[in-house]
């Protein structure tokens, strides 16, 4: 009590600030700790789904790259050609036009001499000690991103000032009996990864300053060019989905990592997608709503200060009787009736004023309910909505764009479920990969608009000759992929000629009829993963194509 102030008026104002601040802090509280909490842990699991959806995106357009390449050297033109033939160079710079992120596309012989290319570039040159040609000697290659070296010089330079970059694909070359002729080899601008970031990027990215970053094996960022990752922060999210550093200076950032699926085994590339956005833009609508309370209390706690002061002056009733009443409103008793006696006018007033901040407080803390109350509303409708587009990308990055079909990531996807529910159920199902006849012939006679018309009406056709409890998926360019769950043989050879003949029987208003080669092979138990079956069914693919085309090929015709 000795440090209490003595004066009256005084205690009054203390009593009524503290009032306000009581009503303000527990709302400030749980929006500086639970609300930011939880808005933070929901931002870092939708960035770690952003970062997986993302590095998923970069795999699957790293394997179309590579399964151009490598449909491009089985083609009859490389196994048979002369290396000297005319024919080459338009065939490479076709591929070069589908897709404008190779620089440069070329053929070398068995000695690394390049014996056509797009544009004529570096003809005759010996690129035998380049590692893309060596690696593409033993088998498909992927090549890390490096500077162009024989190329800097011919191509034109970037507008920067930049030193041109590449991402290697090879493939060897093989003739009808399987001796090697030569390597296959396309050098794609490093350009290629800005444009699918770019693509992936939502409207709301660039003002929320999220940053998608490609990391190499060795902690270097690649894209965009910055320092590297530090240990301890590759250490830290190793272990944990999501952490929060200041790596790159003083901005401390919500961080999370996803690893990209190494398309060539033998040559992995070991790249990590980064997602990340700073730490204030996630948490700036928790701040802004943290200023707004803390400037209500103290406004509210300066108006009950400035009302006790102004009601203690006009004050004129016995100081037993204002104790009392003051006693109640201290102990909360908002309810009560406050009835003063005394007839003066300074106690009317008195009253007057006392039941007025009675019917503010009540009135303050009503509001401040309606006011968590509507916050809670918005976090479950950001979270929704964080939900569904999460959602969204998910399908997007297992759609194919064209045909509407599920794409390589889907099928790879419905592949491993059925393997282990084979695994599980010992019950067998069946794999078909289907080509479309002639389909470069389609493209070159009648444009790629009417090849893409094809691609379209098969879908269609393969989608309404299949079973509701069959798979259909576009697994690249012109080639589809069929799975039929708890299927024999027998029947399995049955869908599959259905499927040849639905094809063959309705032709399309843009090129005419059109027909399938199928190569057909059963999953089993015993098999090591579920690409066994896959690389059997395409192995008989190839065959029914050797054969004549228009067929279906499977266990008991190979």
């Amino acid at each position: 009590m000795a440090l209490m102030p003595q004066s009256f008026r005084t205690r009054l104002v203390v009593l009524c600030g503290g009032l306000g601040l009581l009503i303000g802090l527990p709302a400030y509280l749980y929006i500086d700790h639970v609300y930011a909490q939880r808005l933070l842990e929901d931002r870092g699991e939708a960035l770690h789904e952003q970062a997986v959806a993302v590095a998923a995106v970069i795999a699957e357009n790293l394997n179309e790259r590579r399964r151009e390449v490598e449909l491009l050297a089985r083609t009859p033109l490389f196994r048979k050609a002369p290396l000297d033939s005319v024919e080459f160079q338009p065939s490479l710079e076709r591929l070069q036009k589908s897709y404008p992120a190779y620089s440069w596309i070329g053929l070398t012989d068995v000695d690394g001499v390049v014996r056509a290319s797009t544009g004529g570039l570096l003809m005759g040159a010996d690129v035998s000690q380049r590692p893309w040609f060596t690696g593409g000697q033993k088998g498909p290659h992927l090549g890390d991103v490096h500077d162009a070296l024989l190329l800097s010089r011919l191509l034109r330079p970037e507008p920067d000032g930049a030193p041109i970059r590449f991402i290697d694909f090879s493939v060897p070359v093989f003739d009808d009996s399987g001796r090697l002729r030569g390597v296959l080899g396309a050098h794609a601008h490093w350009r290629w990864a800005g444009e699918v970031l770019q693509v992936l990027k939502s409207r709301d990215t660039d003002r929320g300053g999220l940053e998608y970053l490609i990391v190499n094996r060795q902690g270097r960022v690649i894209h965009p060019e910055r320092d590297a990752m530090p240990l301890s922060l590759a250490e830290r999210l190793r272990t944990q989905p999501v952490v929060i550093d200041r790596w790159g200076g003083q901005t401390e950032y919500v961080t999370t990592l996803a690893p990209v699926r190494d398309i060539v085994p033998e040559a992995p590339l070991g790249w990590q997608v980064v997602v990340r956005q700073p730490l204030h833009t996630v948490i700036a609508d928790v701040a802004e709503l943290r200023h707004a309370v803390l400037l209500f209390s103290l406004m509210a706690g300066l108006t009950l200060c400035l009302l006790a002061w102004w009601a203690a002056g006009r004050l004129s009733t016995p100081l037993e009787h204002l104790a009392l009443q003051a006693r109640r409103i201290e102990q909360g008793d908002e309810s009560a009736e406050l009835a003063i006696t005394g007839s003066t006018r300074e106690v009317v007033h008195l009253g007057e004023a006392l039941r007025s901040m009675a019917a503010t407080l009540i009135h303050r803390r009503e509001a401040l309910e309606a006011s968590n109350h509507a916050l809670e509303a918005r976090v479950e409708e950001r979270t929704a909505e964080l939900a569904r587009l999460n959602d969204e990308l998910r399908e997007q990055a297992r759609r194919d764009a064209l045909t509407g079909l599920p794409n390589r990531l889907a099928a790879n996807e419905r592949l491993r479920e059925e393997f282990v529910r084979m695994k599980r159920m010992r019950t067998a199902y069946a794999v078909l990969v289907l080509d479309i006849d002639y389909f470069k012939r389609i493209n070159d006679t009648h444009g790629h608009p009417a090849g893409d018309a094809v691609l379209r009406h098969v879908s269609g056709v393969l989608r309404g000759a299949l079973r509701e409890s069959d798979f259909v998926a576009r697994f690249g360019g012109e080639e589809f992929l069929i799975l039929l769950p708890a299927t024999p043989l027998n029947d399995a050879v049955a869908v599959g000629e259905k499927v040849r003949c639905a094809v063959e029987s309705s032709p399309t208003a843009a090129v005419g009829a059109v027909t399938l080669s199928i190569g057909l092979a059963m999953a089993d138990p015993t098999h090591q993963d579920e690409d066994v079956a896959v690389r059997a069914a395409d192995a008989l693919l190839y065959q029914a194509k050797s054969a004549g085309r228009n067929r279906l090929i499977g266990p008991k015709a190979a």
